[in-house]
């Protein structure tokens, strides 16, 4: 994985100020690229790369890179170049289809699959073949040749210089750009984009507000007003007359059960393990040092059972334990990797390392969220353990339905039916008076409830993932409902969800979309990359994805056990007390350790401006008493560091 940078002038020639520019943003991102870097430069681009080399680690591999040496795919259109960040796992076999069809490769890297295949098939026809994770960008000084099948893709006039930025499916790569009147400004972070000094620092209060709402800042916005983030399944195609962007993949299209699919159970659950050992398998592909996080979970004991298979030598597992025994999952993480012969490493954290990391997590951290502290502990002992490649067992709560609010969609789907037949105003009441008698007992989720006085799918679904309830938000930052309503009205969650009134159907879009893309995915990565280790995800791969998508909820929805069909595809290969106890989410004890230094971090969030003093101090207050989760002081902190 890697860090890119970028300038593009559509009508006018890039200057040494624009490439001392990318310079910086360059340097900015020297950790996520400590391995080499690379610059190129022409009359409309400047385009930059930092490089962590994970495969073809000699010069042949060095970025940007362009397909010069090859005379079949310049024949006509001269040369191409590209700057990338990531992992294209079926790299190989698109390697031996391009070479069939005549193109000449000088490096054995999956970066110089992207240009070819984009010179064969056009980028729509080499988007649909990528698998992977990847955020890259592509110039082609000369689109405008007929036999080009770019042609397609292109938005304006096709004989202009275009630049391409494309983001994988799930947005496991970020990808951050401004475009104004004179050029298009791009990076892997929003600081490294800010260093650029072309881009005006203006907060955007609309941000800010989400991140309240939600714990993190959604597609496509940034706390930089102008400042976006490419979305996941997409590219933007970019001239000198305007730019398009386009979606080449949406998972609520495979949200539509097949009948066949669940006929024949024992064929579902061999295809899903074949999917998943087929997707481990392309993963564990690397030329330097490969570990994976073991948690002592269903999910990353998954993967331990499948990559050591995969593996010559004993597969590095790390975990981390606690003091904390509520949260200490060690002895489950000892029995998988003494049952597949791991070499096997347990970090000791502490509350003081907490505190003394703090100032090391905001300076990983590009945007604010509520979670990444865990990210970034295990990142930094897989560095430590001399691993530059881990996998991560992210993704298979989204797949494979282990979450617990999808098996509440059933009962949620009722109450909501009974609530649609009040008049808002007599909706409201009711909720409230709830709320005042004390119910639930969660303080936390009583206060989401508020989110029920308008019960769409959003709504319902910010229930279990909101983070404050409309109403504190209106608190902390002193505006009224109207001004509320209109902050969050767009980007909404809706923008990227089905209309389907299918409630788990939705809930499933919605966790791919919101917390995968915006929360933890991004939190891996910036985490990981922070130490310059790049983080895998094979539960990720859209194949996988796309088939366990398209099974009936009977399959999928575990009543009695938790992901049912992962299970049964693992067969015996899993211990069953793995399995066979209640789900405990990869968590830290964040809260014990908070509490011991409440005083400290609560000054540490009243240095800002941006809140109302008493309504921080509210939110404390409810956290020293056990009334609130540690997530919403914590938010507090997050919002005055950045």
């Amino acid at each position: 994985m890697c860090g890119i940078a970028g300038i593009y002038k559509g009508d006018s020639r890039t200057t040494p100020d624009d490439l001392a520019a990318v310079r910086r943003m360059m340097n900015a991102q020297a950790h996520r690229g400590p391995d080499g870097k690379g610059l190129f430069r022409d009359e409309r681009v400047v385009l930059g790369h930092r490089r962590l080399s994970i495969i073809d680690r000699s010069d042949a591999g060095r970025q940007p890179m362009s397909n010069d040496v090859c005379v079949e795919c310049r024949r006509g259109h001269g040369t191409i170049w590209v700057s990338y960040d990531g992992g294209i796992y079926n790299f190989q076999s698109l390697r031996d289809e391009l070479i069939n069809h005549g193109h000449l490769f000088r490096s054995k890297t999956d970066a110089e699959v992207l240009l070819h295949g984009y010179r064969q098939w056009g980028m729509d026809g080499l988007l649909s073949r990528l698998r992977g994770t990847f955020a890259f960008a592509l110039y082609d000084p000369l689109p405008g040749n007929p036999t080009n099948p770019t042609n397609s893709t292109n938005p304006t006039n096709p004989i202009n210089p275009i630049l391409f930025l494309a983001k994988d499916r799930f947005g496991i790569k970020p990808l951050y750009y401004h475009r104004d009147g004179e050029h298009l400004v791009f990076a892997s972070e929003v600081r490294a984009l800010m260093k650029s000094g072309l881009i005006p620092d203006e907060k955007n209060v609309e941000a800010l507000v989400r991140f309240l709402q939600l714990g993190s800042v959604p597609v496509p916005l940034t706390t930089v007003k102008n400042v976006l983030d490419l979305p996941a399944g997409h590219y933007l195609a970019v001239n000198e007359n305007g730019a398009e962007l386009k979606r080449y993949w949406d998972l609520s299209g495979s949200l539509h059960p097949s009948p066949t699919l669940s006929a024949h159970l024992n064929k579902v659950i061999s295809s899903t393990r074949s999917l998943l050992e087929e997707s481990v398998r392309l993963h564990m592909i690397s030329d330097v040092p490969l570990g994976l996080f073991l948690s002592g979970g269903t999910d990353s004991s998954a993967l331990a059972a499948l990559a050591v298979r995969f593996h010559y030598r004993p597969l590095t597992t790390l975990s981390v334990v606690f003091d904390e025994q509520d949260y200490n999952e060690g002895g489950y993480a000892r029995m998988v990797a003494r049952k597949f012969g791991t070499d096997h490493h347990e970090i000791r954290l502490h509350g003081r390392d907490f505190i003394n990391e703090i100032p090391g997590i905001f300076g990983a951290m590009d945007q604010p969220t509520v979670d990444g502290v865990n990210s970034y502990f295990v990142s930094k002992a897989a560095k430590a353990a001399g691993l530059t490649v881990v996998l991560s067992g992210a993704g298979g709560d989204e797949v494979f339905l282990g979450h617990g609010h999808f098996k509440k969609t059933r009962g949620l789907e009722r109450a909501r039916r009974f609530l649609k037949l009040m008049p808002r105003w007599i909706r409201r009441g009711l909720i409230q008076s709830i709320i005042r008698a004390g119910f639930p007992r969660n303080a936390a989720g009583r206060d989401r409830l508020a989110y029920l006085e308008s019960p769409s799918n959003q709504n319902c679904y910010l229930l279990f993932r909101g983070l404050f309830a409309p109403w504190r938000i209106q608190e902390l930052l002193g505006i009224g409902e109207r001004e509320f309503e209109r902050l969050t009205q767009s980007p909404n969650l809706h923008s990227i969800s089905p209309q389907s009134q299918n409630l788990l159907h939705s809930f499933t879009v919605y966790e791919f979309n919101h917390y995968l893309q915006n929360r933890l995915l991004r939190d891996i990565d910036v985490m990981s990359m922070a130490h310059s280790v790049e983080t895998r995800v094979p539960f990720l791969d859209h194949p996988l994805v796309e088939y366990v998508a398209a099974l009936p909820s009977k399959i999928t929805l575990g009543k009695k056990i938790n992901k049912p069909l992962l299970i049964k595809a693992l067969g015996r290969t899993l211990p069953k007390k793995i399995w066979d106890r209640p789900k405990l989410d990869f968590a830290f004890p964040i809260g014990e350790w908070m509490k011991g230094r409440a005083d400290e971090l609560m000054a540490m969030s009243l240095e800002q401006k941006l809140f109302d003093r008493k309504a921080v101090e509210n939110i404390w207050k409810e956290f020293n008493l056990g009334r609130a989760h540690w997530s919403r002081p914590w938010a507090m902190i997050v919002a005055s560091h950045h």
